[in-house]
This record gives C-alpha cells, sequence and structure tokens, in this order.
C-alpha cells in the first residue's frame, strides 16, 4: 500500500510538474512597475490666493498659453459667481433678520457686523467676475466660438457701469460684442 501511495504521489507530481512549469522552478521576477505618482492636487481658490491665481492666468496669456488661462479664468469666474450667489442668499436672510421686531438687539448687531464684511466682498467679487466674463469672452471670440463668446460679453454688459470712456471695460466689451455681430462702429 505504501508503494502505492508512493507511485501515485510521484504520479502527482510529474503531472503538476508538466502542466504548471512554474511549480518546478522558481517564479520569475518581474521587473516592478514604478510607483505612479498621484496627480497633483488642484489648489482650491480661496480669497487669499485668488490674485495670484489671476495673475497667474493672466502671464499664461501673455505667453500664448491660452488653454491653461482659459482654464484658470474659468476657474475663477465660477469661484466668484459662487461666492456672489452664496452672499446675496446670506444677505436676504440678514435682512429678514434685520426686519424681524422680535429679533433681539444683540442678534441685530452681529448681523450688522457680518453685513459690513458682505459689504466689502461683493464689490471686490463682482469686479473679479466681470473682469473674468470679459476675459473668457475676449478669449472665446479669438478662438472663433462666436455663441459662448457673446455669453460673456453680454453679462459683462449687463453688469458693469456704463462708461463713454475710450478705453472702459464697458466700452471695450461693447466693441468686441458688436464684433461678434458684424456690427462694428455701428452705434
Amino acid at each position: 500500500m505504501s508503494k502505492s501511495i508512493f507511485k501515485l504521489s510521484l504520479n502527482i507530481l510529474i503531472i503538476l510538474t508538466l502542466l504548471l512549469p512554474c511549480l518546478s522552478y522558481s517564479a520569475e521576477k518581474k521587473p516592478k512597475k514604478p510607483p505612479v505618482a498621484a496627480p497633483p492636487q488642484e489648489t482650491v481658490i480661496t480669497d487669499s490666493n485668488i490674485s495670484a491665481f489671476i495673475k497667474k492666468g493672466d502671464e499664461m496669456f501673455k505667453k500664448g498659453d491660452i488653454e491653461s488661462s482659459l482654464r484658470i479664468y474659468l476657474k475663477v469666474y465660477s469661484h466668484s459667481k459662487d461666492i456672489l450667489a452664496a452672499a446675496a442668499i446670506v444677505q436676504t436672510q440678514y435682512e429678514r433678520v434685520l426686519n424681524d421686531a422680535s429679533a433681539s438687539q444683540d442678534d441685530k448687531e452681529t448681523i450688522l457686523l457680518k453685513q459690513k464684511r458682505l459689504k466689502q466682498i461683493t464689490p471686490k467679487y463682482t469686479s473679479i467676475k466681470e473682469s473674468m466674463a470679459y476675459n473668457l469672452g475676449y478669449i472665446y471670440s479669438k478662438r472663433g466660438d462666436s455663441e459662448r463668446a457673446r455669453k460673456y460679453l453680454t453679462e459683462v454688459l449687463e453688469t458693469t457701469p456704463f462708461s463713454l470712456k475710450k478705453d472702459s471695460l464697458w466700452m471695450n466689451t461693447k466693441n468686441l460684442l458688436l464684433g461678434q455681430y458684424g456690427l462694428e462702429g455701428e452705434f
């Protein structure tokens, strides 16, 4: 019986060796792939670094890197638009509390202090949003994307204070937008 177990074990070993050669030889060592570096995390735009983003976008635009500047301008535009939307919502709620006769004087004073900060943020981000919309409209017009150019340029005209000064943002935007409609010099 021990001979038959021995023969059976030997036969199984031979069959396994023939079918699975990796059992009889040491497994080949495959060269390790170098670890893939994690993609750099995008920096989040904040109130403290938004100027650096704008400056970087402007530098890239001046160097002719239109795609990179476009991405940056879109991020800054989106960020400023979000800030202004949030500020409008908060302002509405603050107004409700200030107009509520049952609100305590402490609550009203706290809100007045917070409104002061909102009044500083709103013009800053309105100006940033307007300039980014102009930049986006300009880039899209130069790329031949009239629909997007018109969208951003029209927004600038709607939000920027009117000015007859030849080099004002409003006048530059108007001229660029009229060019998109083929109406240069018309009005």
